[in-house]
């Protein structure tokens, strides 16, 4: 069957379409982890499929859903949550309508019907619509906070897909609605867009405060590091004052005692300023404030649960890594440790590794475990009640890798669960 030169057109303006699929797609999701040869294959997939759902159906209907679904599954190419996917097709797709329509209605064509066969045949049409699009979308693309992946409420977001929802379902009925000049109908359309264009800007908005909002408690933790070192800076400078201010006398003693020859009253006297001097507490003394600040104020915490966290460190003063980094990834790492070793009667032991060499930081945190972590997909789920108490979660940790281009590697042998990470700095 030949095909009509609006059959073609629209056939060539749809590689251009795809392509603007694409930039929707990398306004909402961040595309750094995806596989790029099958993003590509994907596309090319959704191109072939729309074309022939066009030129063989062709019922506005049909497509709507068609478009939807191919929407839905190019989104599995990047890794979010299901309210962000949901929301964020269902978003799009309501853009690229509106668009449409819009283009439809002021190229003269009124007669539109859902459920029959489409008949609009601009050529003009179409090219003056994708190049509207991709407007829109070098628009949208200047909001930036949609892609960071922060977990909106759920509160917020039933709010937020309502709209859209609501907004597909007044466009539908506009057009099945009798009695309407199509001037009315555009007006209707144009303020639809409107709409979702605020909340668009709205999702934006909430996205960004809620980036504050975790980086604000990212600072009241690293606060707390730095207020436990100083602690026990000051604690360890009052030790050693005292231990200058007495040495003399202490001295005297000693001296006096070995003199006369009194061995073992002299040892006696020795071992007493050992047990009043000698700290038995283990604490980070790296000179990295960084880390010695969260692995001290860590440590004092697992103490308090009779848990121990045994240190192996290795790092210079200085790495080149923001404390900031190094708060997401320690301060994340030993929560969750210490939160599985609480639930244990024995065996409450943390090891924590970390070591720098050549440019690179290793870290390993391996710690026992009692019943199974639950894993959905690549992550593994918090088994605290109030899992938003206990750090920022790994996929905040991978966030933190990708700076580095580290790698993190999650195990489980017997009852052991490990996490070992690698970043070059």
């Amino acid at each position: 069957m030949a095909l009509s030169t609006y059959e073609m057109t629209y056939l060539i303006t749809n590689i251009f379409g795809t392509y603007i699929v694409y930039k929707f797609m990398h306004v909402f999701f961040k595309t750094k982890e995806a596989n790029h040869k099958i993003e590509l294959l994907s596309y090319a997939g959704y191109y072939i499929f729309i074309a022939l759902v066009y030129l063989t159906i062709n019922i506005p209907l049909i497509m709507i859903i068609s478009n939807i679904l191919a929407f839905l599954g190019l989104s599995f190419n990047y890794k979010v949550g299901v309210k962000r996917r949901l929301l964020s097709v269902i978003l799009i797709y309501l853009i690229v309508m509106c668009v449409e329509l819009i283009v439809v209605l002021l190229t003269g064509y009124s007669n539109y019907s859902w459920l029959s066969v489409n008949s609009y045949s601009s050529e003009y049409g179409l090219i003056i619509f994708q190049i509207m699009l991709y407007l829109v979308v070098r628009i949208l693309n200047n909001y930036e906070n949609i892609r960071k992946g922060e977990t909106i409420p759920v509160a917020n977001w039933i709010s937020i897909i309502l709209i859209p929802v609501s907004s597909l379902y007044i466009i539908l009925a506009l057009f099945q609605a009798t009695g309407l000049v199509w001037e009315q109908v555009l007006v209707g359309v144009v303020l639809i867009l409107l709409v979702n264009f605020t909340v668009f800007y709205l999702y934006d908005v909430i996205s960004a405060s809620m980036v504050d909002k975790m980086d604000k408690i990212l600072l009241g933790q690293q606060n707390k590091y730095y207020q436990k070192q100083f602690e026990l800076m000051e604690s360890s400078l009052k030790t050693t004052k005292a231990m200058r201010h007495d040495l003399r006398n202490h001295l005297a003693v000693i001296y006096a005692l070995v003199e006369k020859g009194e061995r073992d009253a002299a040892l006696k006297h020795l071992t007493k300023m050992t047990d009043v001097y000698d700290d038995k507490k283990q604490y980070a003394c790296t000179e990295n404030i960084d880390i010695d600040s969260i692995l001290n104020f860590k440590i004092q915490e697992a103490a308090q649960q009779n848990i121990k966290i045994a240190l192996d460190l290795s790092i210079p003063e200085k790495m080149g890594i923001p404390s900031f980094d190094l708060a997401i990834i320690l301060g994340n790492l030993l929560d969750n440790a210490i939160e599985a070793v609480a639930e244990l009667e024995k065996e409450r032991q943390i090891k924590t590794n970390i070591n720098y060499d050549k440019g690179r930081l290793i870290i390993l945190v391996e710690n026992p475990y009692q019943g199974e972590r639950v894993k959905v997909g690549n992550r593994y789920l918090s088994t605290n009640k109030e899992p938003s108490q206990h750090g920022l979660g790994l996929e905040n940790v991978k966030n933190v890798l990708q700076k580095y281009d580290g790698t993190m590697d999650i195990t489980q042998r017997g009852n052991i669960f490990s996490v070992s990470l690698m970043l070059f700095v």
